[in-house]
């Protein structure tokens, strides 16, 4: 299990905002704006706040009760008994099908030694990264040109966070080669999906499918792990269908808020700084 004070002393090294106050460690997620780096570690509301001058935008952080909300944040959640009883059998039929598909085809295991893949890790990122443009062209994703334009610092961010211990890299191989990824975050009781990509090659062999498994089964089997949460809020309709059948839950999260500004404005200030140097990492998206 990582610790809060661990993960946020790690997010410092790595240059993230990260400061202690009554208690709990806070991280910067918009402009003068802070929420606890464990953010499914719910408190009751005034309990606790990061330092006034650092967060003179607000902040926010979950509750307990939805009765003390101001607001709710909806999260994908496999948790409670669907968490110690996750299995290939208590999958949909269809979906029992290609995960075993996935595992044949590909191999998937943790990798900690990622110099040799940085290039295969690359590729796959642009090969998503056209794959969205292609599409809408909307999302929280770096383009396909900043990999060609900023190798040598996208190459040097991925060595200091893959030295992270709060992320875990989790691979799946075809033969030798590099199909798909999942950082994967955890933090004291909650494991979160991070970064998911996987290359055009290779999609037929159903990487993601073997990955979502393959991490879904460990933390099932791990006694420290509570709750898998990967994503929600606006996603596509259709992303949030994939993980449901790998019964993961959409479910509602209560939280107060503090803000000077609206949350509309706060979100679009965010927008307004999303670029490359921002702090945020060189292949993930950045967590709401």
């Amino acid at each position: 299990m990582i610790s809060e004070e661990v993960f946020a002393r790690e997010d410092l090294r790595l240059g993230k905002s990260v400061h202690y106050h009554d208690g709990i460690w806070w991280v910067k997620t918009a402009p003068f704006y802070y929420k606890p780096i464990n953010e499914f570690h719910p408190m009751p509301p005034k309990s606790a706040k990061p330092h006034p001058l650092r967060a003179l935008m607000g902040y926010s952080h979950q509750v307990s009760d939805h009765s003390q909300a101001t607001r709710h944040l909806r999260y994908n959640v496999l948790q409670g008994d669907d968490l110690r009883t996750f299995s290939l059998e208590h999958l949909p039929s269809p979906k029992r099908r290609v995960v075993r598909q996935g595992i044949k085809n590909c191999r998937v295991e943790h990798v900690t030694n990622i110099g040799p893949l940085l290039e295969g890790i690359k590729s796959i990122n642009i090969s998503q990264a056209l794959r969205f443009e292609a599409t809408d062209g909307k999302g929280d994703f770096l383009p396909a040109d900043y990999y060609k334009k900023h190798t040598p610092k996208w190459r040097e961010d991925m060595l200091k966070i893959f030295r992270h211990p709060g992320h875990w890299f989790m691979g799946a191989f075809v033969g030798d080669k590099l199909a798909a990824y999942v950082d994967l975050i955890q933090i004291e009781e909650t494991w979160m999906f991070g970064a998911v990509k996987s290359s055009d090659d290779y999609l037929s062999f159903r990487p993601v499918d073997a990955l979502y498994f393959t991490i879904l089964t460990m933390a099932s089997h791990c006694p420290d792990c509570n709750r898998v949460v990967n994503g929600g809020g606006d996603e596509r309709e259709s992303l949030t269908r994939f993980k449901s059948q790998f019964l993961l839950k959409s479910v509602l999260c209560p939280y107060y808020s503090r803000t000077l500004l609206p949350m509309e404005k706060l979100r679009q200030l965010r927008k307004l700084i999303k670029h490359p140097n921002s702090g945020r990492l060189p292949f993930q998206a950045t967590r709401k």
